[in-house]
């Protein structure tokens, strides 16, 4: 039997109260706000075990609460409750096992199992949970938080603070770091920043510096920072040109004991007239291989979860059928073994904030390639947004 403190309308009540009771007990003068929003989200995928190959089932059921707190235009307080329902024999597979330890390590332990069963699991995560403070032009913000830094779509070879898996089947859930971030303006245009996430776990501390300016209608900025050991000098940059979006990424990471290399990205986006949206990404991964036999090596030298190869290509497009009804196709490419990943998807809004969707993820190549010997992952959501 769970005590009362394991309840997650118990967490909820007390989370959205200090939210309330902090900024009004530190500023009793101050104009003060408060926005809550969220959604609450069911997703089912069926797929294939890749070390058995037996069918499994897996169902997430999600219920995210976000608030934020305004003290004036000075302070900032942030914090985003999951409440995680994890179902289904997929939980008894080793691909459920192996997924859980390549989960990224983090500084603050935000995390609480309410259930662990063999076929259910009830979690309670704070997926984001930041302060920022305004002291004049200068902005700081420490806790757990999203430093979006570069201008790639499925790929960021200057972000290593928190990378993006670009074959997670939820892409619009990108991790967050526990980190002190600050940002200092230059200029109408341009700023400096800075970052520090400390160290945990077997982790070294990672810190980097960012210079971000615009000059002839260019965006650009240049970014130097040491990772896991590792010293990293990096930039990217965004123009537009004939009503097209361009962009370049590109970061050069210094590593003594196994060699150096370049990550490299461009990617080209556009809206036609009737209505349709592409988007076209090339990725150069110079830690990558063009031999498949050394796939196995690579991933357990660098502990790389994605991307083993060198030449990558990956795209989107999309457009809107009927203000309800939309589709999406997105697919990437790993040009040394002509393996692919295609991603048809189907949104059709029930109401103003309910939406259901049907996608899935469709692997095509050799057996022994990177994306050829992964079982093809069938999946759908209904999402409703508060």
């Amino acid at each position: 039997m769970r005590r009362w403190w394991q309840w997650p309308r118990v967490w909820l009540c007390g989370w959205v109260g200090l939210l309330v009771w902090l900024p009004a007990a530190a500023f009793p003068q101050a104009d003060i706000r408060l926005q809550v929003s969220g959604y609450a989200k069911s997703l089912a995928v069926q797929s294939k075990s890749l070390f058995t190959g037996q069918n499994y089932f897996y169902d997430l059921s999600r219920f995210r609460a976000k608030g934020q707190v305004y003290v004036g235009n000075a302070f900032q307080l942030e914090g985003w409750l999951d409440t995680e329902m994890h179902a289904g024999d997929f939980l008894e597979t080793l691909d459920f096992k192996f997924g859980q330890l390549l989960r990224p390590a983090r500084f603050f332990d935000l995390d609480w199992d309410v259930v662990t069963e063999n076929r259910l699991q009830v979690q309670q995560r704070l997926f984001r949970l930041f302060a920022t403070a305004y002291i004049r032009d200068v902005q700081i913000t420490v806790g757990r938080q999203r430093i979006a830094w570069g201008t790639g779509f499925a790929w960021n070879p200057t972000d290593l603070l928190n990378p993006y898996n670009p074959f997670a089947i939820e892409r619009e859930e990108k991790d967050g770091v526990d980190a002190l971030y600050v940002a200092v303006p230059l200029g109408a245009l341009s700023r400096l920043e800075a970052a520090v996430a400390p160290g945990k776990s077997g982790m070294k501390p990672r810190s980097a510096v960012r210079w971000h300016a615009n000059a002839h209608g260019v965006d650009f900025s240049l970014m130097g920072g040491r990772f896991q050991g590792k010293w990293l000098l990096g930039g990217d940059l965004v123009a537009y040109m004939g009503g097209a979006a361009i962009r370049a990424e590109w970061a050069y990471t210094v590593q003594p004991d196994r060699g150096d290399y370049w990550r490299f990205v461009a990617n080209w986006d556009y809206n036609f007239s009737n209505g349709i949206y592409t988007l076209v990404e090339y990725y150069f991964n110079g830690r990558g291989t063009s031999q498949k036999e050394e796939y196995n090596l690579l991933a357990l030298l660098t502990g790389e979860p994605f991307g083993l190869a060198r030449h990558y290509v990956a795209a989107l497009a999309s457009k809107d059928l009927t203000p309800l009804f939309k589709l999406e196709w997105y697919a990437i490419a790993n040009l040394n073994d002509r393996s692919a990943l295609w991603g048809p998807a189907v949104t059709y809004s029930l109401t103003e904030n309910l939406e259901i969707l049907f996608s899935a993820y469709l692997f095509a190549g050799a057996e022994d390639s990177e994306l050829g010997g992964l079982n093809n992952a069938y999946f759908a959501s209904l999402q409703y947004y508060f």
